[in-house]
């Protein structure tokens, strides 16, 4: 961060000072220029700030969003579930839409911290935003929403560095932008003066979608905050997001202005026509802008395109879905961590999630296979199967033979299930290992017991394994009881390294 630095300077002419300057009059100009000197960053030091056009997180790093929309105002008890299931998606950020009361049932204090601890559990950055005031062009709509920010500060203090404030969702349907701005230039003066020192998020005009607002009125909001600590939000749908066209110069507009972006909603389509979600994520990574899908799941029947997942858990991701998860520019391909969770935050790679095929996989003593299937995945659509004829302790192999350097990585992942049909007997265990060297050394997890019904994450240190820049394999041994036959089918998805 820049401070401003303080000069005194002393003139000579002829080897004599121009203008004496009394011990005490230097020594008072000295306190009181330094009571004058304010960095804009100061107040959010320990939390996010924005400089230009980027957002840092509290470690100074830039931090660029990647994540989805959760509707919990509407679907308050379906939360506990879909914001870790969102976080498996590879995530990190959640909007969580909440409610101050005016037209849908208010989100209390307790709720909001229970909501926020949820996200920290699960590294992801929470944006809040109200959105009784959608679509509304009354100040009074948008004051409701700062009032319900300043009631539940306690929530919100000292969380600056993992949580930022989105004033109210798509406050001023109108395509006017003095008059929004307006609003805004007498709303954030209340929150910074309330002690609020998040950072700020405001929608544009037109519904979020009239982002010639913040083109034209963006610096007068940008400035109308004392600790210059906002940054701005479009919402693109069939108007601001229609085609390549319009995608780029929407987000040129704001940039070229030197505020910060994130796109805070968008869609594969909407009720007036197509969006341009390929040029949308793909832009936004070329320039460094953040984005947040909307939305997890609960559009009802009219807008049921929107949702990303058939299910809050996240097993079963629609086309959509599947786009935002695992498309090129997708949230697996380019979401980081905020480092503010630890060292190891952001550094969660894939190196297989068979999206697009076997990867190269094969298998050892199994009857059929191994394929991707749709029938199970841990995330997105597909997985690695492999059939099974069960035998008294048999062992069963699923493994990459491949060199890899996996030097500065702690933890290699993958998560298995087997099939609920064939006579398991006791059980099928499972142990991920990895090869390493000219000698093939083998390192694994450890044995553990899987099963039909839910999925079993395996988690081998990397850290006690030797040559971890040579490894050779990567596997996954599965090892059937003394009492099983017939066959059955053996699972492996979201192999992932930390």
């Amino acid at each position: 961060m820049k401070k401003e630095r303080v000069e005194i300077k002393f003139y000579f002419w002829g080897g004599f000072i121009m203008k004496k300057i009394s011990c005490f009059i230097l020594i008072l100009l000295l306190v009181t220029s330094g009571m004058f000197i304010t960095d804009s960053k100061a107040s959010a030091a320990s939390g996010f700030y924005v400089s230009g056009n980027n957002l840092y997180d509290a470690t100074g790093k830039p931090f660029i969003m990647r994540g989805i929309n959760h509707a919990h105002s509407w679907f308050k008890e379906d939360s506990a579930v879909a914001i870790p299931a969102i976080a498996a998606t590879g995530a990190n950020t959640v909007r969580i839409v909440l409610s101050d009361g005016g037209q849908y049932t208010k989100d209390d204090i307790n709720t909001v911290k229970s909501l926020l601890s949820l996200a920290e559990k699960n590294k992801l950055i929470a944006i809040l935003e109200v959105h009784d005031a959608t679509g509304k062009d009354d100040v009074a709509s948008l004051n409701r929403a700062v009032d319900y920010w300043i009631s539940i500060k306690d929530a919100l203090v000292g969380k600056e560095d993992k949580v930022l404030i989105n004033i109210a969702n798509e406050w001023y349907g109108t395509w006017d932008g003095a008059t929004w701005a307006a609003g805004y230039k007498q709303a954030i003066p209340k929150l910074r003066n309330a002690g609020l020192n998040h950072t700020l998020i405001i929608d544009s005009a037109g519904w979020g979608q009239y982002p010639a607002s913040i083109h034209n009125y963006g610096k007068e909001v940008f400035n109308a905050d004392s600790l210059k600590n906002t940054m701005f939000s479009i919402h693109m749908y069939e108007y601001a997001g229609g085609d390549a066209t319009t995608v780029k110069s929407n987000i040129d507009g704001v940039l070229n202005q030197g505020l910060a972006l994130i796109i805070g909603e968008f869609g594969q389509k909407h009720t007036d026509g197509d969006v341009d979600e390929a040029t949308i994520m793909s832009y936004s990574q070329q320039k460094n802008v953040g984005w947040l899908a909307w939305s997890w799941k609960g559009n009802g029947t009219e807008w049921s395109y929107l949702d990303l997942t058939n299910d809050w858990s996240g097993k079963n991701l629609t086309e959509w879905g599947n786009t935002v998860v695992n498309g090129v520019n997708g949230l697996k391909a380019t979401s980081k961590l905020s480092g503010v969770f630890g060292s190891s935050a952001g550094t969660t790679n894939i190196l297989n999630d068979f999206e697009n095929g076997t990867q190269n996989w094969s298998g050892t003593n199994i009857a059929g296979g191994p394929w991707p299937t749709t029938e199970w995945a841990a995330g997105g659509k597909q997985s690695l199967k492999a059939d099974v004829q069960l035998a008294a302790n048999s062992n069963y192999y699923l493994s990459l033979t491949q060199t890899l350097n996996l030097s500065g990585k702690s933890k290699l992942k993958a998560t298995v299930k087997h099939a609920n049909w064939g006579n398991v007997g006791n059980g099928i265990s499972a142990k991920l290992y990895v090869k390493t060297g000219g000698d093939w050394k083998w390192f694994d997890s450890g044995v553990t017991k899987i099963n039909a019904s839910s999925d079993t994450s395996l988690t081998l240190d990397l850290t006690t394994v030797s040559n971890v820049s040579d490894i050779k394999e990567v596997g996954v041994q599965f090892t059937s009881s003394s009492n099983s036959s017939g066959q059955t089918s053996l699972y492996v998805d979201n192999v992932i390294t930390q």
